[in-house]
């Protein structure tokens, strides 16, 4: 195990069995593609062998950081010493950088095939910082490799190999959901996209009541969308996208979670600007929630629901059958909003903008439906928002925007 430094190198060396080794080192200039040419040799003699587990495979002949990593942007290690230690089977590596950088990991251990290898790892990079949180599902000694390049670059480059030890393995079914990008959590890329004052700065959130609100600042010309997976849903009963409502406020989006179901789920976030017809991708969040949350939906939302249109009640898109509720919603820019259901509820507008009403739902299995006229002179109502009507009485969200 070889660690190399600017001035030093250090070569731990384990052999397997009793007996006598040589061990012959090869040097080469750190700038240099020549050949490696030979240094020294010593012989090593073993009189009682270590029968602990083989490291892993690092075809990087290096541990730790390597020897021009401040060549490379990065300033500083959170963790200094050769070994990493995973008690409880989780780490949180850092990386302070001189610049922004995206980095690329690989986790590698002889149980760890390669797609789960992927949902062991979640990585954030911020203007001044790499982060990778880690999960080893197997007890044993794993290698965490870094690759990172500056932002505009063509290639990742290795800039680090850590050996990691997990002592108590985390249970697979915490494992992080599948296909996270490298922007988990605000940084770089939400930033780069003009969104600011985030109201979640790390990647992972845990919740115990099974809902979340994420908040960002945004420019009037930034629209945004999010979708929510889970890799195994086992008892949802709508598309895991009823379950995030997005509303956008002046200068602010909130995009409010309510789960299904414990599990731990990914919450993708997209943008365009008023010059974009597509939305891209701008980061990730992971939700961990495992006390068995039940919420229902949100109403299913049409392409009208845009900036400042704001859902005060209901906050659920399943409605008691039978039974009277009140709406009040803010729509702007309508000149009429009604609610269309067993029958047609014309809403009035308050003082305030918020146009409200009471509303008869009528029977289980029917629909429920926001609509509303844009113009006086136009005929016809566009709908915005649709409910389900069902018998029984769902909770109350609770989950303000």
């Amino acid at each position: 195990m070889m660690t190399v430094s600017e001035n030093n190198m250090t070569i731990k060396v384990t052999p397997p069995t009793e007996g006598l080794f040589d061990l012959m080192i090869f040097a080469r200039h750190a700038d240099s593609q020549d050949p490696y040419n030979w240094v020294c040799s010593y012989q090593i003699q073993c009189v009682e062998p270590h029968n602990g587990e083989k490291l892993p495979e690092n075809p990087f002949h290096f541990w730790g950081l390597h020897q021009k990593v401040r060549d490379f942007g990065i300033e500083e290690s959170s963790h200094k010493g050769e070994l990493l230690v995973a008690p409880q089977g989780t780490l949180l590596l850092t990386l302070q950088t001189s610049q922004p950088l995206l980095a690329m990991y690989e986790l590698v251990n002889k149980d760890l095939d390669a797609a789960l290898s992927k949902k062991c790892l979640a990585s954030q990079a911020e203007e001044e910082k790499l982060s990778c949180h880690v999960l080893c599902p197997f007890q044993g000694y794993y290698r965490l490799s870094v690759f990172v390049k500056y932002l505009g670059g063509s290639t990742f480059r290795n800039a680090a190999n850590f050996l990691i030890r997990c002592l108590r393995p985390v249970n697979q079914n915490e494992l992080f959901p599948s296909g996270l990008s490298m922007h988990c959590g605000s940084g770089i890329s939400s930033h780069g996209h003009g969104l600011s004052n985030p109201s979640h700065s790390a990647p992972i959130i845990t919740t115990k009541l099974g809902k979340c609100n994420i908040t960002f600042h945004t420019p009037a010309s930034v629209e945004m969308t999010a979708s929510l997976s889970k890799d195994k849903v086992i008892s949802a009963r709508y598309p895991l996208d009823r379950y995030v409502l997005v509303t956008h406020l002046r200068t602010k989006v909130s995009v409010c979670v309510v789960l299904p179901e414990s599990g731990v789920y990914k919450v993708g976030l997209f943008g365009r600007s008023k010059d974009h017809k597509d939305f891209v991708h701008i980061c990730d969040y992971v939700i961990r929630c495992f006390s068995d949350p039940s919420w229902p939906p949100f109403p299913r939302v049409y392409s009208l629901w845009k900036r400042g249109c704001v859902l005060l009640e209901p906050r659920m898109g399943v409605l008691q059958e039978q039974s009277w509720v009140r709406f009040r919603v803010k729509v702007p820019k309508a000149y009429q909003a009604v609610v269309l259901g067993q029958e047609k509820t014309v809403l009035q507008q308050t003082s305030n903008v918020v146009w409200e009403g009471d509303v008869f739902t009528g029977a289980a299995g029917t629909q429920v439906k926001l609509a509303a006229k844009f113009s006086q002179h136009c005929s016809s109502l566009e709908v915005i928002l649709v409910f389900e009507v069902e018998g029984g009485s769902p909770a109350s969200l609770g989950c303000s925007g």
